[in-house]
């Protein structure tokens, strides 16, 4: 039994049964560093626009975590996501996974969902997926989800996101990690209407939204040990310029070089500017958190950089934003089944997300021309190790 167990926990955590980070040789391939999705790309020809084929859930046998997530800024400034997440260990005969997340902040609520799942199917395209309380149902002509949750009294989900500018990936769309890879697919800009029912108050969430399908083909916690997330929503309210800006950037573990790995999108007045792989997250300042051991920031810089899809011009967005809206700090420990959490607690630091929604404010530039905008910022600090 005791094998069985520290076998499934090395599988799961990629750390054996003595205590200590993994050292590179216990890593396949982990003298290769990683090779991102941008370092592949041909004469810094970074974005391609998405197909249909391209937002098929994959569902591979091996370790992995795949999933879709649905972001949403309402007209009235609240905030909601809603996620599906199919995750494989890749040990023999532990069955799969599936897990809802969602969240709803504002109107005075700040309300977090984490449900499991069953009777996981695909559709015969694998373009929409289906559970026991959740759907996510793609239109005919690929433009539109259908996000459907029931799970009363907590939660009830109707919203529909449909996509109001091109979609994209960097390059081919995955960074590879030896025999691993991680996969980033965006809809950086979607026209959102329906609602949320959160405990019994129905919530409007007209607004904007970002769709995000990604895949880890491996095991997560040897990806990044930090990651950030970025979705902000602005405007310039005399001259009516709005903005989306949304970034994912993570840093990856020692034995994979510490090398960061970055791409981000800016749309400009309903339009895909550019997709941007030079990127920063500068925290300006920082505070230690007793709680956790880590040191969250306290104000920050979200920088874009990058050249324009049509015409070449360089573009340039800096957010600035002081956390004050923290909406939860969410232990990934606490996902796991309790016996098993008790050993990987043992070898691997406690990974918490800090999750926040703030006002904020940007810079974007646009060859010469500036613009200054005003919005909200879903945010998302991860810190693994």
């Amino acid at each position: 039994m005791w094998s069985s167990l520290t076998s499934s926990v090395s599988n799961l955590t990629g750390y054996g049964a003595q205590p200590g980070a993994p050292k590179p040789g216990d890593i396949p391939n982990a003298g290769e560093g990683v090779k991102s999705a941008a370092s592949l790309c041909k004469d810094r020809n970074y974005y391609s626009e998405l197909s249909t084929k391209d937002l098929e859930w994959t569902i591979a046998a091996t370790a992995s975590t795949e999933t879709q997530t649905f972001y949403c800024i309402t007209d009235q400034g609240n905030f909601g996501h809603v996620q599906l997440i199919h995750s494989n260990l890749g040990i023999w005969g532990a069955p799969a996974s599936v897990q809802m997340t969602a969240r709803f902040r504002g109107n005075g609520i700040s309300k977090f969902f984490s449900v499991n799942l069953t009777n996981f199917a695909l559709s015969a395209d694998k373009l929409s997926a289906s559970t026991n309380l959740m759907s996510i149902t793609m239109s005919p002509d690929g433009q539109k989800f259908t996000i459907q949750v029931t799970n009363p009294p907590d939660l009830i989900v109707s919203l529909t996101f449909e996509r109001t500018t091109k979609g994209y990936k960097i390059g081919e769309g995955k960074s590879f990690f030896g025999d691993g890879y991680v996969s980033h697919k965006f809809w950086p800009s979607c026209k959102v209407s329906g609602m949320m029912i959160v405990e019994g108050k129905a919530q409007d969430m007209t607004g904007e939204g970002t769709f995000v399908h990604a895949v880890q083909g491996m095991r997560p916690h040897l990806v990044a040990s930090k990651w950030s997330y970025v979705d902000f929503r602005g405007n310039n309210t005399e001259t009516n310029n709005k903005a989306k800006l949304s970034l994912i950037q993570f840093t990856t573990p020692e034995y994979y070089g510490s090398s960061t790995v970055t791409q981000g999108s800016l749309v400009f007045d309903g339009q895909l500017v550019g997709v941007a792989v030079d990127n920063k997250t500068e925290a300006v300042a920082t505070e230690y958190d007793e709680e956790t051991g880590y040191n969250p920031p306290t104000e920050v810089n979200y920088v874009w950089e990058g050249k324009a899809i049509e015409g070449g011009k360089s573009f340039k967005a800096v957010l600035n934003v002081k956390p004050k809206g923290l909406c939860q700090k969410v232990d990934l420990l606490a996902e796991i089944p309790w016996a098993l959490r008790k050993i990987v607690s043992t070898f691997v630091a406690k990974p918490i997300i800090y999750q926040w929604y703030d006002e904020a404010s940007a810079v974007v530039t646009i060859g010469d021309v500036e613009h200054k905008l005003a919005g909200h910022v879903y945010h998302e600090a991860t810190f693994v190790m």
